[in-house]
């Protein structure tokens, strides 16, 4: 499989020319193109179910996405997110996306996925809450 590798500056650069053709439009796309990213992620962790989010974990890290994450229960705290920049609002869309698609392929379950807090806007973290569909 071949990978291709950007710098944060030229990952910020592309980010500012879709929010200027599409405006916020673009949180959608970017947060769908994370979760096809996920579910690559998912199919490999899935190949050792017992290690699965420490694999999920692992490749995050590997691909360069966070410096590091931890997957809880119901929240995912990451730590130096590629998406992270300066902002009013969380930016992590394809990040949530990915950890959305981790959650759901070990669940086996549809699930909502909110960035609650975010680097970009001071936060000491970027954490993800996932829950069921329907908050129930």
């Amino acid at each position: 499989m071949k990978f291709v590798k950007l710098s944060q500056s030229e990952y910020e650069e592309i980010r500012k020319l879709y929010e200027g053709v599409m405006s916020q439009a673009c949180y959608g796309l970017f947060f769908r193109e994370g979760m096809i990213l996920g579910d690559e992620i998912s199919k490999i962790a899935l190949q050792e179910p017992e290690k699965y989010f420490e694999i999920c974990a692992n490749l995050l890290r590997a691909r360069g996405w966070v410096d590091n994450i931890v997957f809880e229960e119901a929240t995912a705290v990451a730590e130096g997110s590629i998406e992270a920049t300066q902002s009013d609002v969380p930016t992590c869309h394809r990040l949530r996306g990915i950890v959305k698609r981790v959650y759901e392929a070990k669940g086996h379950r549809r699930l909502h996925c909110e960035e609650i807090e975010c680097i970009s806007k001071g936060d000491k973290h970027c954490v993800f809450r996932v829950e069921p569909l329907g908050g129930g």
